[in-house]
């Protein structure tokens, strides 16, 4: 199975790749971790992975590609009118910085009415079975404005927490999204390359389309998977921010793996985050949180039979709604 976290103020999500089931495997994702804003960085000591500049040799981000082929590989991005030159990019990440940065800031406990459609999916892409769930999703904050711990996890209608929902079905478990804006923090922008693709209009806002790939040997953030050997494997990653041109929040992102891992059986790994503002009465700055989440992952696995493969298909969507303060009473009931 596969457990990666994520971090707010480093991405470290941790995996565990092992069968499960007779010729099948599946994947669980759950967020967590150190917080450091850019005041605050320096509390963390970075860990670059020396086996990226090896294992990455021969990626090549889709950011490099024209904006044609680009559009092939991600259909979102038809219609982008293609932005001139690069010119623009330096006070994009700077203002969009600057936001990510205010919002690891002001991040407070929270809770949120979850619903989850976790899907098994054929060859095809068409689903096989399919199940609904139902939960209170948590956003917990331990420690200072420098340095904290940020959990993400659910409950149950009584207060009891929710761990691996589906997983005995057979299902992908996913969550930890609230904090995947990391990669344009102004901290870790240096570990990245980024691309000003051009401008798109999506839904009511107009947008600047950015891509950005994490650069092999200058990484800290790292989804880290262990195997069912001891075997451990960092992974890299690339993707694409909407952000609104009126005030530079990231209103949508979507993030794909650097390159794929045959040797973990993990082909594709994409999640669709769209963001929306969340007004909070006794917190004055607004807070851009997950609304809606679409989670895909492939793995390719050998068959028993020699020579043969197993291809693992999953997918979820989640739909979070009714953000507001979470507070502790008695009993861990939730305090309106």
């Amino acid at each position: 199975m596969l457990i990666p976290t994520l971090n707010l103020g480093r991405i470290i999500p941790r995996a565990i790749l092992s069968p499960s089931l007779p010729s099948r495997s599946f994947a669980i994702f759950f967020l967590s971790a150190l917080l450091a804003t850019s005041a605050g960085s320096s509390l963390l000591a970075q860990q670059k992975d020396p086996r990226d500049l090896t294992y990455y040799v021969d990626a090549h981000p889709y950011l490099d590609d024209p904006l044609k082929e680009l559009e092939k590989k991600i259909p979102e991005l038809k219609g982008v009118f293609p932005a001139a030159d690069e010119q623009a990019l330096p006070v994009i990440l700077e203002k969009t910085g600057r936001n990510v940065d205010d919002f690891f800031r002001h991040t407070v406990d929270l809770i949120a009415r979850e619903d989850i459609t976790q899907q098994r999916l054929n060859g095809m892409d068409a689903v096989v079975t399919s199940q609904q769930v139902r939960d209170s999703y948590l956003i917990i904050r331990h420690g200072d404005e420098l340095k904290a711990n940020v959990e993400e996890f659910r409950m149950d209608s009584n207060g009891d927490r929710m761990e691996h929902v589906g997983l005995k079905q057979g299902y992908v478990v996913t969550f930890g999204f609230a904090l995947i804006c990391n990669y344009f923090s102004s901290y870790f922008q240096s570990e990245s390359r980024f691309r000003y693709i051009g401008d798109q209009r999506l839904g009511s806002r107009d947008t600047y389309v950015v891509a950005f790939a994490q650069q092999p040997g200058l990484a800290t953030l790292h989804i880290t998977m262990n195997g069912g050997n001891g075997s451990i494997v960092n992974l890299l990653m690339q993707g694409i921010a909407w952000l609104d041109k009126q005030n530079f929040q990231i209103i949508r992102m979507r993030t794909d793996l650097l390159a794929p891992h045959p040797e973990i059986g993990l082909e594709i790994q994409t999640t669709d985050v769209t963001f929306n503002k969340v007004q909070l009465l006794d917190v004055s700055n607004p807070l851009w949180l997950p609304k809606q989440v679409k989670a895909y992952v492939k793995f390719k696995m050998p068959a028993p039979k020699p020579g043969k493969f197993i291809e693992l298909r999953y997918q979820n969507e989640h739909r979070y709604e009714d953000y507001r303060r979470y507070r502790v009473c008695v009993k861990m009931k939730i305090c309106q």
